[in-house]
């Protein structure tokens, strides 16, 4: 009985790091810190809204390499960083398109400004600090901007109504 537990603990151990193993590979790393209370987070629309981490030595060597990693920790949207130019980055994937960050050089860490669009709406990534190192990610489906009934809703949609 005693060697079928330890057979069960050292199965979910490994299990556990290979898991662990997929996300070590992403560009961004969600961090545990709730963000709800987050101004950006409060905007109409937000569906999903979490802080990141982004580890700009990894972000460099996938550059052009064709690996595919996670965009996000823990979510399975898949990415290659295609290329890179200054300190903008170009992002493809099987249901990624036209996804681009800049990353800037700040006091605490980088500041990230971007966008990841998929088929079912757009992840931005936002600095949320002056000094850099604070950044938070929010997804808004595409639904949201077909489902506006005034024509000006898609500029004033950010004012928390």
């Amino acid at each position: 009985m005693a060697d079928t537990s330890r057979k069960i603990l050292i199965a979910l151990c490994l299990v556990t790091l290979s898991l662990q193993g997929a996300d070590a590979k992403a560009v961004f790393r969600v961090l545990a810190k709730d963000a709800s209370s987050d101004a950006r987070c409060q905007q109409r629309g937000i569906e999903k809204c979490f802080f990141v981490n982004l580890d700009t030595a990894n972000l460099d060597s996938l550059v052009g390499t064709g690996e595919t990693v996670r965009a996000f920790s823990g979510l399975d949207i898949e990415v290659k960083v295609v290329s890179k130019s200054g300190n903008s980055y170009r992002l493809e994937g099987p249901d990624v398109f036209d996804s681009s960050m800049t990353v800037g050089s700040r006091v605490n860490g980088p500041s990230i400004y971007g966008s990841i669009r998929t088929n079912d709406g757009v992840y931005n990534i936002e600095s949320c600090d002056k000094d850099g190192g604070c950044n938070v990610a929010m997804y808004r489906p595409h639904s949201f901007f077909a489902e506006m009934e005034h024509k000006d809703d898609a500029v004033i949609f950010g004012e928390g109504r």
